[in-house]
């Protein structure tokens, strides 16, 4: 079944955004993949950015930039999990023939027509990020002018995507390090400074709650109306052996002290966590997920990864998920867990004999927004994927420079603004600052709701 991406048109949000002396703000919107609730995993070969984890839950965070000269205002998904920003070709496959959007299951939003660019500039350079799956998006490296609002930045290093398996270009946010390219260059962030758009290298990323369409990333500085209770300065990690090959930072780690859900035992957790924009759902330790799963009731299909849960476990009270870090706690609420991306196919769902049978007294079928690292192929118990089921509730300052990240209790659906510029050479993240006496991470609830095994279907490992 073609899948269809279901959102609010961007117009209005493009308007809202802002330039200013050392700072650029952003918005996006949230947008849900609404279709086939078992469509295939892709991830990059090698490496644990599972930066395609959208894929198989329902939807990702996108922004308008332009491309080009004249500007072609292109989609993008904002994705600190990698480090890649491309676009796709007018002449990508997956663009121009039906039959490949039927197999990959997308088609695609609007492309960039490279002919009609007088700032593009093509290279000899491959460009081709390999998925676990033996899919490719390959292409081309290019250089063309990228413009941010009223930001222009010049001579910009992208993929041109050919063969592709995504509807819409991506925004890499991470380090350069973790390009895919044999010969790194400067990302977007880097561009920024050094072409003086902002004056470091560091952003803050908003996603507001669930059920509100609209977020922001704002480059170069920090809002401190859309969080409370103060930043906590997190040093980066890097990632532990069993899952990486390399000892230098090269994704936005730290340290998870533990995780506490409420009137529940819950196993400890002590894991280096990556915050990924890029992954709606967050991963974790085996153990700790089929403690979770057992207690909430949540069922997965054998031999698929994306677990489902009963919609109305949404509706729990005084029922959340704590997450510890040092100087700080971030209280994620049931609701934020339990993602309603299948309502385009309930009907489908309960009109098959088996599965009516097997989801019998659910309200409706949701995807559940914690997943076991195992069910992806990691079996470190020391690696933790803190998606957008977590990210909504934080607030988070990526600061590249100094490699380390604040993060504090997001303040949702805020509508002010107060913006502190990063200054050049800055140490320290500007915005007031956590002792972590202003936590409120209390642990109340309870659910009565235990998991269960039926036929097709598996409890975590």
């Amino acid at each position: 079944m073609r899948s269809t991406l279901q959102y609010a048109s961007l117009a209005g949000l493009v308007a809202a955004g802002t330039v200013s002396a050392g700072v650029v703000s952003v918005p996006f919107e949230k947008r849900f993949l609404d279709s086939n609730p078992l469509p295939s995993l892709l991830r990059r070969d090698g490496t644990v950015a599972l930066d395609a984890l959208n894929n198989i839950t329902g939807g990702g965070y996108y922004a308008e930039f332009s491309v080009g000269t004249p500007p072609q205002k292109l989609s993008f998904m904002l994705d600190t999990g990698s480090s890649d920003t491309w676009v796709n070709s007018v002449d990508a496959d997956l663009c121009t023939d039906s039959i490949i959007q039927e197999q990959v299951g997308e088609s695609c939003s609007k492309q960039f027509d490279q002919t009609k660019s007088k700032s593009f500039n093509s290279t000899r350079e491959v460009f081709n990020i390999t998925y676990l799956d033996g899919r490719n998006i390959r292409g081309r490296y290019f250089q063309d002018t990228v413009t941010i609002n009223d930001a222009t930045i010049k001579n910009q290093k992208m993929g041109l995507a050919l063969e592709s398996v995504r509807g819409t270009g991506l925004m890499g946010l991470g380090f350069r390090s973790n390009e895919a390219a044999a010969i790194k260059y400067p990302t977007v962030i880097e561009n920024m400074v050094s072409q003086k758009i902002i004056a470091m290298p560091a952003f803050s990323l908003y996603l507001n709650d669930l059920q509100t369409s609209q977020g922001s990333i704002l480059f170069g500085g920090v809002d401190t109306d859309k969080f409370h209770g103060g930043l906590a300065t997190l040093p980066f990690q890097s990632l532990p052996a069993s899952v990486s090959r390399t000892s230098d930072i090269v994704m936005y780690a730290v340290q998870l002290n533990g995780l506490k859900v409420s009137g529940l035992d819950t196993p400890a957790v002590d894991a280096t966590a990556i915050l990924d924009s890029g992954s709606t759902i967050s991963l974790l330790p085996g153990d700790v997920v089929q403690a979770v799963w057992k207690e909430f009731g949540v069922m997965n299909v054998q031999g698929v990864p994306n677990p489902f849960v009963d919609c109305a476990k949404a509706n729990l009270k005084d029922t959340s998920f704590s997450f510890q870090f040092t100087n700080k706690t971030i209280k994620v609420p049931i609701d934020e867990m339990v993602i309603n991306n299948l309502a385009s196919v309930q009907d489908q769902i309960f009109s098959d004999p088996t599965l009516k049978q097997v989801f019998k007294g659910w309200s409706g079928v949701c995807t559940f927004g914690m997943a076991s690292t195992s069910d992806f192929g990691i079996s470190s118990d020391q690696f933790v994927l803190l998606g957008d089921t977590f990210l909504r509730s934080a607030y988070v300052v990526y600061d590249l420079q100094n490699q380390q990240v604040g993060i504090a209790q997001a303040t949702l659906n805020s509508t002010s603004s107060s913006i502190l510029e990063f200054k050049a050479g800055s140490k320290s993240i500007p915005g007031p600052v956590s002792t972590g006496s202003d936590d409120s991470s209390s642990d109340d609830g309870d659910s009565s709701s235990k998991g269960k095994t039926l036929g097709i279907l598996d409890s975590s490992d």
